[in-house]
């Protein structure tokens, strides 16, 4: 029995990390829900959403002895957080038109990560997922600049599918664009109060 207990928990490792050695390409689609507002009084703003990360893998799964398989995603991360910031600030009741240097007002969000990496412990793994946005908003010459972050650890003793690390990073994004919506002095510097 000595002999078996052991090739048993190899078993189990192995079949727990076996996802984790295949690529997963990431289903990038955070769900924002906002409010519906008046703030913008019909305030026409140029918008534009500028990818700002390091790079474009967003990590490796993690697996039973350290890194795995790459995740990556064949999308446009940055179309994707500007077609959702748009929607919101159409709901706020701005309109959204062209990024132009000269236009006042201006915004422009910056993605600067949507990452994910591991961590290997004793009995457990770690999963941590990064997001982070900047707004920077020009108005009259006078700025309004906020960074959104999102940062998320959680300890695992399966490696999470891939189903999972869509909803995690989904999560992480959905978080940073709700509190960029939840900046209430962003959304009055773009109207003009």
């Amino acid at each position: 029995m000595k002999i078996r207990l052991p090739a048993f928990a190899v078993a189990v490792v192995v079949l727990a990390s076996g996802c984790a050695f295949n690529p997963q390409v990431a289903q990038i689609d955070p769900t924002l829900e906002v409010a519906s507002g008046d703030i913008g009084k019909g305030t026409t703003v140029a918008f534009r959403v500028v990818d700002e990360r390091d790079s474009k893998s967003i990590g490796n799964r993690g697996a039973a002895f350290g890194k795995g398989a790459k995740i990556t995603t064949t999308q446009d991360v940055a179309a994707l957080v500007h077609q959702k910031i748009a929607e919101g600030l159409g709901k706020k009741g701005f309109a959204i038109t062209d990024f132009r240097e000269d236009a006042s007002p201006r915004l422009t969000v910056e993605l600067r990560s949507l990452e994910y990496d591991t961590s290997i412990g004793f009995w457990t793994g770690g999963v941590q997922i990064v997001a982070a946005l900047k707004g920077v908003a020009m108005r009259d010459g006078k700025a309004y600049e906020r960074m959104y972050r999102y940062d998320n650890e959680k300890r695992v003793v399966v490696v999470p599918t891939a189903g999972k690390n869509d909803e995690m990073l989904n999560a992480a994004l959905t978080d940073v664009m709700a509190q960029f919506f939840d900046d209430i002095g962003m959304l009055r510097h773009l109207a003009g109060e």
